[in-house]
């Protein structure tokens, strides 16, 4: 028999095994149902932090984060900033093979904000 490991809420108790959701068993199954896509659990999981912070108020900030996302695998160095060249619309996504990615080009070597001094005025006419 399958059980279903969904959060009861106000409580936040897995309806499955009692246990506080996202229960053991839970873990298990986001983390095989969402393979290498970790940023999107991250997201999904964050998203149901906010949802929990307004049934168990009672918890701290640091404690919710903990339950809902300490568990989660540790992210990479942080996202790469891409572009994407002519982006569809919608929302839809291309197939990776026909994805137009490249990455924003590094600014040449000792070019730093430049900044232009403003023209002068001439002061004829001012006495």
């Amino acid at each position: 028999m399958n059980v279903a490991h969904i959060p009861g809420r106000p409580t936040w108790l897995c309806t499955g095994c009692g246990d506080p959701w996202p229960c053991a068993a839970k873990r298990h199954q986001l983390l095989a149902e969402y393979g290498e896509s970790h940023a999107e659990l991250r997201t999904m999981m964050a998203l149901r932090v906010a949802d929990a912070a307004e049934d168990l108020r009672q918890l701290g900030a640091e404690q919710l984060w903990g339950r809902f996302l300490g568990w989660l695998p540790a992210p990479g160095q942080g996202p790469v900033i891409r572009w994407v060249a002519n982006p569809p619309l919608g929302g839809h996504r291309r197939p990776a093979n026909e994805a137009a990615v490249t990455t924003l080009p590094a600014p040449p070597a000792g070019s730093g904000p430049t900044r232009t001094p403003p023209p002068r005025r001439s002061r004829r006419g001012t006495r």
